[in-house]
């Protein structure tokens, strides 16, 4: 088998619990570093580029994980529901209530103990919902005991905690649904717009469900980010099989790939970063990227944000550029007309770098002022702190 098969043929498989571990740790210190401005997890974690990558893609397949090339995915016409019998509630005929509500089609079953931890949880989201959604908890009569006399003792035991409709599958809605889409397992939900199409699958443990039924329900879900968000995760899990087979240029590409459909994505930016520390040839082409973004994305103050986070983030002095991240993280101030407090952060800290302590304090200040809460305020209090220090400090020396 040559390496195009394996990459074709390989799906990502849970690496270890300190691969999830390593994901969090990215994500959270590029967000909320540390004093210094350099957490230890990014310290730690972005040296190896594919913990990186399979990190995020770990991320994104875990909760209700599918194998490659699915027939039916986000963006595609929901297919009909075959039922041999409704066990609880209305029965649904999509072709004449699609256009009505938006439903959730999960798959059960009552041996399998994650079906029913969710139980509760889609009851709520059923009452919560209750004028524009409809659920529908689909299983299907098996050999593990889940016949269908069992099925109905199931659902007549759980009484009003089971608050939502119920059905036995006749075979066919599990195969169009859950085979299709490639499904490794239950519980496994998909929802279903207006349109008739299905807007997001996973597992309805997956906190994502609510929001994705809070933002359906506002006419705010975004389907094309949704897609695009799946695409992207798609092409990292691809680039985590190349990494673990060692072809770093196909790595490198396939990240730039990542950042012209996303030209925000963190885990592309940070892992384009790692490799150009590990291999010097790369710190050229690393730095013309980092111009070119900056050119192509001034006007974006999310995009501008995170490169100047990534350029900050960055440990080994001898790598940093700190030109570029100022210039990135003012781009990020100018190009928003109301700056968030992350945005006056990285502005902060990357004039900090250069020894620019008075207009670092003003932003800092400005950012403690807007801070979302009593942590993140607490967090940028004692980065300003610091920052007063290292004036105080400074001054002491010149005199």
């Amino acid at each position: 088998m040559n390496d195009e098969q394996r990459i074709a043929n390989t799906r990502m498989s849970p690496l270890s619990e300190n691969l999830s571990d390593a994901r969090n740790d990215v994500l959270r210190d590029s967000r909320n570093p540390g004093r210094n401005g350099i957490g230890p997890g990014m310290i730690r974690t972005m040296r190896t580029v594919r913990w990186a990558i399979g990190a995020a893609v770990w991320w994104t397949a875990t909760a209700g994980a599918t194998i490659a090339a699915p027939s039916l995915d986000v963006g595609d016409p929901a297919p009909p529901l075959h039922i041999a019998e409704w066990v609880k509630g209305k029965p649904v005929d999509l072709s004449r209530d699609a256009a009505r509500k938006i439903h959730v089609i999960e798959f059960w079953a009552t041996w399998c103990p994650p079906c029913k931890m969710s139980i509760p949880l889609l009851t709520q989201l059923q009452n919560k919902f209750k004028k524009d959604v409809v659920i529908v908890g689909v299983t299907e009569p098996d050999a593990r005991g889940n016949s269908p006399s069992a099925i109905r003792r199931f659902v007549r035991e759980q009484g009003e905690n089971m608050g939502y409709t119920v059905a036995i599958d006749d075979g066919r809605t599990s195969r169009d649904y859950l085979e299709a889409a490639g499904a490794l397992g239950i519980p496994h939900a998909f929802v279903i717009d207006k349109n008739r199409k299905i807007v997001w699958q996973g597992s309805p443990l997956d906190p994502a469900l609510e929001k994705v039924l809070s933002g359906l329900v506002a006419g705010t879900y975004d389907l094309n980010a949704a897609l695009l968000e799946k695409k992207v995760a798609r092409k990292l899990e691809e680039l985590n099989v190349r990494a673990q087979l060692g072809q770093w240029q196909a790595v490198w590409d396939g990240l730039i790939d990542v950042l012209r459909m996303d030209p925000a994505n963190e885990v592309a930016m940070d892992a384009l970063q790692s490799i150009s520390v590990d291999d010097p040839k790369m710190r050229k082409t690393f730095e013309k990227w980092v111009r070119t973004h900056i050119r192509q994305h001034r006007g974006n103050p999310t995009v501008m944000r995170r490169v100047a986070e990534m350029l900050c983030n960055i440990a080994e002095l001898e790598h940093r550029l700190p030109e570029l991240a100022i210039e990135a993280a003012r781009a990020a101030y100018e190009a928003s007309p109301e700056p968030d407090a992350r945005t006056l952060v990285v502005y902060a800290r990357a004039l900090y770098q250069v020894g620019r302590l008075d207009r670092a304090i003003a932003l800092q200040q400005d950012a403690v002022a807007r801070a979302g809460g009593d942590e993140e305020r607490a967090e940028f209090e004692a980065v300003l702190d610091y920052y007063k220090t290292c004036r105080r400090l400074q001054k002491q020396l010149e005199n």
